[in-house]
């Protein structure tokens, strides 16, 4: 990856693809505390046969905002950092439409970060959480 130039990948406030495809929108970020609050909008493709959102989507959406936390705290823009665990929970019932999480780093190291991450939908009630540990620097 090239994260040189004129790249895009240095603004800490650039959305990857994939962030796109499940309708973020940032709301607020705190890089102090490695803070972020966005939205989600989950349409008719991201559900089940069963007709709630695909747990697949809710945790690429605990994912990215672990991530984007994280990502909040590097000192050099464009630091590379992958997961290299996830942990979800699916505690509550996730329907189409808007859903908002939260994401904080817990623990941050050199080259180890620690984060956490919650989805509520519209009525405020708590869908999934998350944790992650990423690597930093790879």
């Amino acid at each position: 990856m090239d994260i040189s130039g004129d790249d895009p990948r240095l603004d800490p406030d650039w959305e990857s693809p994939a962030a796109v495809t499940l309708g973020k929108t940032v709301l607020a970020t705190d890089a102090k505390r490695g803070y972020i609050r966005a939205s989600f909008v989950a349409g008719d493709n991201f559900v089940n046969r069963g007709g709630r959102i695909f747990g697949g989507f809710l945790s690429a959406m605990l994912d990215g905002l672990c991530g984007h936390a994280v990502r909040l705290t590097h000192l050099v823009p464009g630091t590379p950092q992958v997961t290299l665990e996830l942990k979800t929970s699916f505690v509550g019932r996730a329907d189409k439409g808007t859903l908002i999480g939260e994401g904080f780093v817990r623990h941050r190291g050199k080259s180890i970060a620690f984060a956490e991450a919650e989805l509520r939908n519209e009525q405020g009630e708590l869908v999934a959480k998350g944790s992650a540990t990423f690597k930093i620097g790879v």
